[in-house]
């Protein structure tokens, strides 16, 4: 299947790029091979093409983490022509990765009548209705059922998954506490990975949306989120992760969250005088990750669990195949 893929070409007031658009191009690729066509070239997934640029990484979503050298020979897709062999209806397939942040050649696309796809991975609820009559619509952080639309959600990866739990780690909950910018000091994407991997618990929470890469990146390398309000996630958002499970977790295990300072952990929203209190008299108390693992032995079961379910429902691939529809 011949798939030309319009990928953002804008990110917002300061990055490049858009995660969803990326993680779904990936999935393609991985799917059709070059068959898919990136257009303008997503040069900063390339691992060749971004070693020829002079950019700063902290242009691209988390300095590039998670999809960067996910992709290799950027020269060898062929971008030529894209205006006219939309004309001629070369392509089996026009996907728009990033419909709000770019619409190129969308007038060529409609008007020699191209099947085409649209994707709206904003943070935000909107949906542009303009484009509903002309092809599916899919959009993350949907909140109602609404015709020719179907939820979208992040995705890892493949190759970036890890193998196996780590079964001895050192870290009872990560040291990268959400909104704790402090705590952002990874400047890498292994020591940043070998974060999670060496905890049993990570926190995470809705940023401007339910979907955040961080809840994958946690998963994909054999750490447990604790995850903040998960109960008051919409159906249609976050469609993808094990809810339910989570939640289970939430529940029987974030009392480990009374070990730990509440002005370091709990942003001013998921603070409370209740939370300050439930801390006080367990100050003292140890927060070794062998300890709680010799208590609590069925944790590492639950982390191969999560892990096997990363590796099964939370690929790129999968990803691609639902958007394409198989």
């Amino acid at each position: 299947m011949k798939i030309l893929y319009i990928h953002s070409t804008k990110g917002g007031d300061k990055y490049i790029n858009d995660f969803m658009s990326d993680l779904l191009l990936h999935g393609l690729r991985e799917v059709f091979g070059n068959d898919v066509i990136d257009y303008p070239g997503c040069w900063y997934m390339y691992s060749d093409e971004i070693l020829n640029r002079d950019y700063d990484k902290n242009i691209i979503w988390g300095k590039g983490f998670t999809i960067n050298n996910t992709l290799n020979h950027y020269n060898s897709i062929d971008r030529s022509d894209i205006k006219k062999k939309i004309q001629k209806k070369y392509f089996d397939l026009v996907i728009y990765g990033s419909i709000r942040r770019s619409d190129i050649y969308i007038d060529e696309v409609l008007k020699y009548n191209n099947k085409v796809l649209f994707i709206d991975g904003e943070d935000d609820n909107i949906i542009d209705e303009r484009y509903l009559k002309h092809g599916q619509y899919f959009k993350r952080e949907l909140l109602v059922n609404k015709h020719n639309v179907k939820p979208i959600s992040f995705a890892i990866p493949k190759k970036k998954i890890i193998k196996k739990i780590n079964e001895n780690p050192i870290n009872l909950l990560a040291p990268l506490i959400p909104g704790r910018y402090s705590t952002y000091i990874y400047d890498d994407e292994k020591s940043y990975y070998e974060m999670y991997s060496k905890s049993i618990f990570a926190l995470t929470y809705k940023k401007l949306g339910w979907d955040s890469l961080r809840h994958y990146e946690i998963l994909m390398n054999g750490c447990i989120p604790i995850f903040f309000n998960l109960e008051d996630c919409p159906n249609l958002a976050l469609t993808t992760l094990p809810k339910d499970k989570l939640l289970n977790i939430s529940l029987n295990y974030s009392d480990i969250l009374k070990l730990y300072f509440p002005f370091k952990i709990y942003k001013k929203k998921f603070l409370s005088i209740k939370k300050i209190l439930s801390y006080l008299p367990n100050m003292l108390k140890n927060k070794s990750a062998t300890e709680f693992l010799q208590k609590n032995s069925e944790i590492l079961e639950i982390k191969k669990e999560f892990l096997n379910y990363t590796h099964q429902n939370l690929t790129t691939e999968k990803l691609a195949k639902y958007v394409i529809g198989n």
